[in-house]
């Protein structure tokens, strides 16, 4: 007996080395790089706000307006939802800068019109698609050359990443799920439920009795929400008055002015996004930006006149950060001050 369990052993074990050798195998060469391009700020960013930058010129959306007298409203629900007042939204008043900073980014992709990064769960490669949403493409932490798995067209921005890391879930141009492997290979997956969602310009969450919960009050119409990785928060943006972060009953909101493609970190604690700058028809400027969720902190976190940043993503060890600049996907450290015990 106990050598028919060394031999069930030995076969796991077996098992494990082949599953990780071909995952090495099929993933991007990750030497590293001696050309690192430097992008981003070297030292903590000081007395500068969200306002100030939007004096770079034009904003692409008008800049918010103070809603923290909005009165409450209620909205009726659907027949699965529950009644909610809206809270107020709060700006916090004592908000202020911190040292949260990208440090050292460097390319690991070509130039090539990229957008919408997202890190595998083992935070060693990094899924894009191009800015009109074709094709699907792979590269490395420490690569310079992506490559491309799917060259058909994504319905939607939203892919995620399977748990193991060997897969991404899209959307296919029919809005079909479909499941895409890092060889190539495609299958049809079902439909993963939805616990956020957008409804007539309103955000909702849904609980796992199946009742849906709306997140978002009156004053705009809403778009692109993102759960937290604890659930207990939705991150989403305003068509006129910028990105919000609510508690999923819509008890307390926050409203962190104007902001685009926000995503969170990974515990929760926060979120990254970028603010575009416009010239009246396109976009000439744009930094990445940290904010805390409790509305105490908001940081530029690259402050690189000139050059545009947009699409951050933090690695699930939260130490790194992808965006795209110039077209390309950059990766660099994401720095934050030790919290005080």
């Amino acid at each position: 007996m106990r050598k028919r369990h060394v031999i069930v052993a030995l076969g796991v074990l077996v098992a494990a080395s082949v599953s990780v050798t071909v995952y090495l195998i099929r993933h991007p060469l990750r030497r590293a790089r001696e050309d690192v391009i430097e992008i981003g700020a070297r030292e903590a960013i000081q007395k500068v706000s969200p306002t100030e930058i939007l004096k770079k010129g034009p904003v692409a959306h008008p800049a918010p307006t103070p809603l923290a007298n909005e009165e409450a409203t209620t909205t009726q629900p659907a027949a699965s939802e529950q009644t909610r007042v809206a809270e107020a939204v709060l700006v916090h008043p004592k908000w202020k800068t911190g040292s949260t900073r990208v440090e050292g980014a460097y390319a690991v992709s070509k130039p090539e019109g990229y957008a919408f990064p997202k890190w595998s769960p083992l935070g060693l490669d990094v899924a894009f698609t191009r800015t009109n949403l074709r094709g699907l493409l792979v590269t490395g932490q420490f690569s310079s050359q992506e490559r491309e798995i799917s060259e058909d067209w994504l319905n939607t921005a939203d892919f995620e990443w399977s748990r193991d890391g060997m897969s991404i879930v899209v959307r296919d141009r029919d809005a079909r799920t479909v499941e895409v492997l890092l060889t190539g290979e495609k299958y049809p997956k079902p439909e993963r439920p939805r616990r956020v969602y957008e409804r007539d310009g309103q955000i909702y969450w849904e609980n796992e009795e199946g009742d849906a919960q709306r997140v978002s009050g009156n004053q705009d119409r809403f778009a692109d929400p993102v759960l937290s990785p604890d659930e207990t928060l939705v991150v989403y943006r305003g068509r006129e008055t910028g990105l919000y972060i609510s508690s999923v009953d819509g008890k307390r909101t926050i409203s962190l002015g104007e902001g685009e493609h926000p995503a969170w970190l990974p515990d929760s604690s926060g979120v990254v996004y970028d603010i575009p700058v416009s010239d009246g028809s396109n976009i000439v400027d744009g930094d990445l930006w940290f904010a805390s969720v409790d509305g105490t902190e908001r940081t530029n976190i690259t402050n690189t006149p000139g050059i545009i940043e947009s699409h951050p993503a933090v690695s699930p060890d939260g130490e790194r950060i992808a965006f795209i600049a110039g077209g390309a996907v950059y990766i660099g450290k994401f720095v934050r001050p030790k919290t005080q015990p």
